[in-house]
């Protein structure tokens, strides 16, 4: 049953918003990180990882967030290989930044 799928056996509603609430936040979270390992991580050996198996080996590296002036500071020491793998993916930005100059 999808109780059991979705961890909702002992949710401690019986209310149907309760229970739908908690389910769109179980999609929406599901979808984000779908859409982060489509994005982020296509070109490493997470692509092909399922989202269960990905929320338990990214979720057990240890990263130390820090608020400065200037921003929030993540850092991810790289102890492991997985951690040195997270942090190089995360740091390299695959984008490049567009400008357009429209004072003609």
């Amino acid at each position: 049953m999808a109780k059991n799928i979705y961890q909702i056996k002992n949710l401690r509603t019986r209310k149907f918003l309760g229970i739908y609430g908690f389910l769109w936040l179980v999609f929406i979270t599901h979808n984000l990180i779908s859409c982060f390992k489509s994005t982020i991580l296509y070109v490493t050996e997470f692509e092909n990882m399922g989202v269960r198996a990905l929320v338990k080996t990214v979720g057990n590296i240890k990263g130390f967030v820090k608020r400065t002036s200037f921003g929030i500071k993540v850092n991810i020491p790289p102890l492991t290989k997985l951690a040195k793998l997270i942090a190089d993916v995360l740091c390299n930005p695959r984008y490049i930044q567009l400008t357009f100059d429209i004072s003609s």
